[in-house]
């Protein structure tokens, strides 16, 4: 059985103590055998300092000096060996033996860093919903359309041209006077094509289908009254092309409509080429002669703010803050 360290300091004490006393201690007289030694006290520590000293002439004188440090070693021992005892019985948890495991059973508490760490902070969680668009109110994006021509002066103002018919045709414009012209451009069926426009370009386009007596006219006006785009489709001139124009955003209404207005016109108000081919529909004024069965066939077609069909059509031109326009385009025949 192991003795704990500190009975072991004891203990050392003790016979160092007992070693120097034994160094420095006279010789003690032969003892006679008719003496009989004293029995040994109880608590040897009283019997030890109750004496002035371990000279035995001295207040202990009865006692032989070397008979007593005997005692008191063997009751040292008793001591040690009491004390060991205890030790080893005492309460989980007692000293252990110097260099020894810790106790069966024992779990002794590891030392882990993250447990005097700071607990991590989270950002707090944000209240403001992620922002929704409602259905219908933006207007979905697809590839730019190629470029067209490219007038000098460009102020950001364009039209994507797109031909809705199965035969390529070709849109030539007018211009006001002062006003850049633009080339004439050519589009393959499906094909959509972005004209740019300079600053207050204003003037009017067509399809080139037929004689050119009677045509569809696009009429538009960039950078107007309030920075406003104007526009319309106007059938004063004829019909020879469906055709719409709209924002390219969401605002703004459509103007013209893609339905063939040729099919069921009554044949008084078909245009013919000088072959006698039909390619579209007369105009509706002639040198100021407003022809009445004309207008009244467009109007119940085209209504009075979706296209002029009369000089006097005022509802029908639309305005938008948007400088981008959609242009939809498909010859009759």
């Amino acid at each position: 059985m192991a003795v704990s360290p500190i009975n072991r300091s004891l203990q050392s004490l003790i016979f160092q103590t007992l070693s120097k006393l034994s160094e420095v201690a006279p010789p003690s007289p032969p003892v006679s055998n008719s003496q009989t030694p004293s029995p040994v006290e109880e608590n040897p520590y009283q019997s030890l300092f109750s004496n002035d000293g371990f000279d035995p002439s001295g207040a202990g004188g009865t006692q032989d000096l070397s008979q007593q440090i005997q005692a008191l070693m063997q009751t040292m021992n008793q001591i040690t060996e009491l004390l060991g005892g205890e030790q080893g019985a005492g309460e989980e948890g007692g000293v252990p033996e110097l260099g020894g495991a810790p106790k069966s059973g024992s779990n002794p508490e590891q030392f882990n860093p993250q447990q005097f760490s700071p607990p991590p902070t989270t950002p707090p969680a944000t209240t403001t919903p992620p922002p929704t668009t409602e259905p219908g109110t933006q207007k979905t994006q697809g590839p730019q359309a190629p470029k067209g021509n490219n007038p000098t002066g460009g102020a950001g103002n364009t039209m994507d041209f797109t031909n809705d018919g199965d035969k390529p045709m070709t849109v030539t414009f007018t211009t006001n006077p002062g006003q850049q012209q633009i080339p004439p451009l050519t589009l393959q069926p499906g094909q959509t094509v972005r004209q740019e426009f300079p600053q207050g370009w204003s003037g009017n386009f067509r399809s080139d289908k037929g004689d050119g007596t009677a045509v569809t006219l696009g009429e538009v006006a960039f950078n107007g009254a309030g920075n406003q785009t104007f526009y319309d489709v106007s059938y004063i001139e004829g019909n020879n092309a469906s055709m719409t124009i709209a924002p390219e955003t969401a605002e703004g209404k459509t103007s013209g409509t893609m339905e063939n207005l040729v099919e069921g016109a009554p044949d008084s108000i078909l245009a013919r080429d000088a072959n006698g081919q039909v390619y579209g529909i007369k105009k509706t004024t002639t040198s100021e002669v407003r022809d009445p069965n004309i207008i009244n066939y467009y109007r119940g077609k085209v209504g009075a703010d979706e296209g002029y069909v009369d000089p006097k059509d005022d509802l029908s031109t639309l305005g938008t803050s948007d400088t981008h326009l959609e242009v939809h385009l498909k010859d009759v025949f």
